[in-house]
Order: C-alpha cells, then sequence, then structure tokens
C-alpha cells in the first residue's frame, strides 16, 4: 500500500464515532512495515474525559471496525495488537494499538458493510413505532464474543423515564453540563462537536445552549428556571417514539483489549442495521449511571461531583426490570427506524485526512 491508497483508506475510516465527536485518535502509517499504527491525543478527549474510560475503548473498537472495513474494500485483511500497558485517558499513548497489512483471505463480500460505512449518520430525531421483525437478535449474538445483546422493545415509562433523566444529567453537574453543551456547534459545516441540527431539538429548543456558550452563568439561570424539566419532556418525546433500545453488556472479567474487540464487534451490528434502515441515538449517561453500582471506579461520578442520588437509586431498580443484574453496561442505543431523513447540514463531520493521517518512512 503506497501513501496514495492509504489516504484513499483512512478517507473512507475516520469517520468513527466518539464521544461528541472528540475524535481522539490519529493514524500513522509505516510504508516499509506496512502497519497502521493508532496513537491517542488525551487533550482532544478533553470532553470525553468526564465520562468512564470505556467511552474511549467505544470509539478504538468503532476506529478499528472501520478502518477493517475500508481495508477489506482494497483486498486487505490485517493482524491486530495491542499496546494497554500503564494507559491513561489522561495521557497521551502513541500506538495503542498496530494494524498489520495482510494478504486477503476472506471470500465474503463486505461490499454492503462498505456502504453502510460511507452513509451511515447518527440520526437523533424521532424514530417510528412498530415492530422489530427484521432484527435477528439471536443472530446478533452469535457473532458477539465478549458481550451480549439485549433488544429491549415496548419499554415501560418508568424505564423511558430512567433513560430519559440520564440524558438530562447535564444538569445534575456544571462541568458535565458545560462539557457537553460547549461540544455543540452552531458553525457551518464543522468538523468537530455536533452540528446543532443533529440533536433533534428546534432552533428555540437550543438557544439556550448558544447563550450558554456565550457565558457560563447562563447555566445556573437556566437550571434555576427548570431547564432540567423543559429538557426531559424533548428527551421524553424522543425515547417515547419507538419506546425500543439495544442494550449491549459486557461478559465478565474481560481486559481492555477484548473490550476493544467487543466495539469493533458492535460497530459491525449497527452497520448491519443500518443496512436496514434502523439509525441510533448513544446514551452514554444511561450506560455509566447503570454501571455506578457495579464498577469500582467511574469517572463520570468521580470528576463531575454529579449530585446523582435518586438516579442511582433508580438504577439498580433498572437493572432488574431490564434482566442485566450484575453486567457491566457496554453502550445503550436508542434504535427506530427514523421518520424523517437527514439533510446535509444535520450530518456529524469529521476532520480531514491531512489532520488525522501522518506517514512514517
Amino acid at each position: 500500500m503506497d501513501k496514495v491508497l492509504a489516504t484513499k483508506v483512512i478517507d473512507n475510516a475516520r469517520f468513527y464515532m466518539s464521544g461528541d465527536n472528540c475524535q481522539p485518535f490519529r493514524y500513522r502509517f509505516n510504508i516499509t512495515t506496512q502497519t497502521f499504527h493508532i496513537d491517542y491525543l488525551a487533550d482532544q478527549a478533553r470532553h470525553a474525559l468526564v465520562y468512564d474510560d470505556s467511552t474511549i475503548t467505544i470509539s478504538l473498537g468503532m476506529l478499528l471496525e472501520y478502518l477493517k472495513i475500508s481495508l477489506q474494500h482494497h483486498s486487505f485483511d490485517i493482524e491486530l495488537s495491542f499496546n494497554f500497558n500503564g494507559f491513561s485517558v489522561f495521557k497521551n499513548q502513541t500506538s495503542v494499538c498496530k494494524v498489520k497489512l495482510t494478504k486477503y483471505k476472506n471470500q465474503k463480500d463486505h461490499s454492503d458493510l462498505y456502504s453502510s460505512l460511507l452513509n451511515r449518520i447518527t440520526n437523533r430525531g424521532i424514530y417510528q413505532s412498530g415492530s422489530f421483525d427484521d432484527i435477528d437478535i439471536n443472530q446478533i449474538n452469535q457473532n458477539l464474543t465478549y458481550s451480549q445483546c439485549k433488544l429491549l422493545q415496548d419499554a415501560s415509562n418508568k424505564t423511558l423515564d430512567f433513560f430519559a433523566s440520564c440524558d438530562c444529567a447535564v444538569w445534575l453537574s456544571k462541568r458535565l453540563g458545560l462539557d457537553i453543551m460547549n461540544s455543540v456547534s452552531f458553525i457551518k459545516n464543522p468538523v468537530t462537536g455536533l452540528p446543532w441540527r443533529n440533536l433533534g431539538l428546534s432552533a428555540p429548543e437550543v438557544f439556550p445552549i448558544k447563550l450558554i456558550q456565550l457565558h457560563h452563568s447562563f447555566y445556573d439561570l437556566f437550571k434555576a428556571i427548570g431547564a432540567s424539566l423543559m429538557m426531559k419532556i424533548g428527551q421524553r418525546k424522543l425515547w417515547n417514539s419507538a419506546k425500543s433500545a439495544l442494550i449491549f453488556t459486557y461478559n465478565d472479567n474481560l481486559n481492555t483489549e477484548q473490550k476493544t474487540i467487543a466495539g469493533m464487534e458492535m460497530a459491525e451490528c449497527m452497520l448491519q442495521l443500518t443496512q436496514k434502515g434502523y439509525a441510533f441515538q448513544p446514551s452514554t449517561l444511561s450506560a455509566e449511571m447503570l454501571n455506578v453500582s457495579v464498577k469500582s471506579e467511574n469517572n463520570l461520578i468521580n470528576s463531575t461531583a454529579m449530585k446523582h442520588t435518586f438516579l442511582i437509586a433508580e438504577s439498580k431498580i433498572q437493572r432488574e426490570t431490564l434482566g442485566i443484574v450484575q453486567a457491566e453496561v457496554q453502550w445503550i442505543l436508542r434504535v427506530g427506524k427514523p421518520t424523517n431523513i437527514m439533510n446535509e447540514k444535520s450530518k456529524t463531520n469529521r476532520l480531514t485526512v491531512s489532520k488525522t493521517l501522518s506517514f512514517d518512512e
């Protein structure tokens, strides 16, 4: 593979999902060894740091799956090796993963996955109600090595309220709230952050975010006059549209490498469902709230001083309701078929190849 082809590969693979589009990884391609090195930049993940380490692991898994699919399209296979020794989301690390190119052996046609990769979007709008007969959850689980997936349908009002409340946890911690709201972009075609049109909200509904970005004191003002309740009404409307979610949980006692591979497999599952017309809205805050009682350390709670007592109490109830008991939640995704197709202005862009790819001769 030469520089031209490597650039083409990354141009298609760079659309991996990351915490509010923070894009904390960079690619380096060594032409001599035919190896992509994945470097981690902690300062780029500064927003995602208020989340648990697992969001970085999910992002890396997504990146590797997208890179694998893009390489397979160009008739390459991969060998992965990881270096998580001493890894911390708070520190830069070069070559956290190496992706060595090998001769393509698998004759399976991946053109559909590649097409989904090129056309996938995160649609946070209203989803259609109805059946999910075309989602074969048993087949999905057969393809998962280190995790399991549940399809939640016709969720109870209490469960939907819990998810909506978790999404509104930005009002339980000023640091968390400012981190997330500062990631919303109001400029044309932003390459980082989230375009405001991607939030599934109207212009009047996002106006408070714009004011908060201008002056952080508006956060306290809007919180005092009931912004949390208004946001919950909006999030509850979104959750109520399809009343459904995909709940991915890790198997017991996994190391970071295994969790990363689980992220790759989850990404492939999402692309397969994209082929069927499904869209997803991640609810990372729901996953982290559910994990408070099962993880010894939780960066979300430790770094934000969140006032969360009522949500933790409810999370224990919801663990029983959802049938996940002691399992660590990997991710929760609101899922459904969108009622409206997103326009180009709503799509989340990424940094250009020139910003994300470098070469080692």
